[in-house]
């Protein structure tokens, strides 16, 4: 089946956004995954699905995969969904050169996964960050922390979806988990949890397309739910400006001579006016189905940048307004359920209750078999973890 196209990690929501997008361009779409069941697997807008060995634990059998699914569908572009991009970038001299794959370079993939190195750059940079607790190991933390209990957020040198995040009460659990976490994952030193202070504010995402170091889009949101109460992934958000945080997100990204797509997170205090920097996600975000409904279209903006040039594709850019709003269905679900569990019955019924969205990750009216897709996925991940929120121990750590 011949296509234009291949977009990976073809089970989740922002591929989905990825595989709509391309295919309203009229191109014809392969998907490629490691699972059978997903969003964009089971879509009608897949012109053909693959699947490859888990890139996570089989690298090399990963990349032969994708090579040949490129070469069977005769696709001359190649969209990596998620961390499998690190592989690919790794080994992009085994792929064709008349292959366009939108990726930085391996190592700066790998320092933009890599919150403590990018959390070190962006204090470089003049971009606030919260403030950082140093120590050499668990003995010695204790009294690297100040005498007053205070909230502590104790994270893993990679994480997504606020997995790999903890939160600490006091002085003794901030040294109990990160003794947890080191014992756990057998973590040598320079992979040592960040702790760091627990800084008040929304959670806020700038959104770029850049192309060899020019910023081709740029859209900004505001977190107004998320699928954990603690943080994560947001079910509800909208879109808004912020200039403070797009000078630093552009800042951060310039300075990185940045290529392809990336998301940089904050925390922002509106009171006080005061931004943290959190995060660098290097890849499709879970919330990219909302700057495709304000027309600010990211995949296939790459996909004009990667075939008619950047100018091109700067031009299709435009402004979006404020105030548009996009919601998760299944992901407030999720939290209603966790919240009912938790018992915060009032929360929990919020959370599954219809309100008012401009657009939706995943219910297309449309393509019913991408939304059995989702459920379908989720449910199996549910039956195989027992658990609504499962981790991926080889995606943290």
């Amino acid at each position: 089946m011949k296509c234009d196209a291949v977009v990976g990690y073809g089970w989740c929501r922002a591929t989905y956004v990825a595989l709509r997008s391309l295919h309203r361009m009229g191109l014809r779409v392969a998907v490629a995954d490691e699972y059978k069941a997903g969003m964009a697997l089971w879509s009608r807008f897949a012109t053909a699905t693959f699947t490859h060995p888990d890139y996570r634990n089989h690298p090399d059998a990963f990349v032969d995969g994708i090579l040949d699914i490129l070469e069977r569908t005769g696709a001359k572009f190649y969209l990596p969904g998620h961390d499998e991009g690190e592989i690919v970038a790794a080994q992009r001299d085994r792929f064709p050169r008349d292959v366009v794959i939108p990726l930085h370079t391996y190592d700066m993939l790998v320092l933009a996964n890599n919150k403590s190195r990018s959390m070190e750059t962006a204090r470089e940079l003049g971009i606030p960050i919260p403030e950082s607790v140093a120590y050499t190991g668990p003995e010695d933390l204790r009294g690297s922390l100040d005498a007053a209990d205070r909230d502590r957020v104790v994270k893993l040198l990679r994480g997504t979806s606020a997995k790999g995040v903890f939160y600490a009460r006091s002085s003794d659990e901030t040294v109990a988990i990160v003794r947890r976490l080191i014992d756990g994952y057998r973590l040598e030193p320079d992979r040592y949890p960040i702790v760091q202070e627990r800084v008040d504010g929304e959670g806020w995402g700038v959104s770029c397309l850049y192309w060899h170091g020019r910023r081709i889009a740029s859209f900004t949101h505001r977190r107004l739910r998320e699928k954990i109460v603690s943080g994560g992934t947001s079910t509800l958000r909208e879109s808004a400006h912020n200039p403070v945080l797009e000078d630093h997100a552009h800042c951060l990204l310039d300075r990185l001579r940045w290529h392809g797509l990336a998301m940089v997170e904050f925390k922002w205090n509106p009171e006080r006016e005061k931004a943290w920097f959190v995060e660098i996600n290097p890849r499709l975000w879970g919330s990219i189905a909302l700057p495709v409904a304000c027309g600010v279209d990211f995949p296939a903006l790459t996909y004009i940048a990667a075939t008619r040039g950047p100018d091109e594709a700067r031009k299709e850019s435009g402004p979006y307004r404020d105030g548009v709003v996009a919601r998760w269905y299944l992901g407030d679900v999720i939290r209603g359920v966790s919240r009912l569990i938790q018992f915060h019955p009032i929360d929990a019924l919020a959370c599954v209750m219809p309100r008012r969205a401009d657009a939706y990750d995943d219910l297309p009216v449309d393509d019913p078999g991408a939304l059995l897709g989702q459920y379908a996925f989720y449910l199996l991940r549910f039956l195989s973890s027992r658990s609504i929120n499962p981790t991926d121990d080889s995606l943290i750590g």
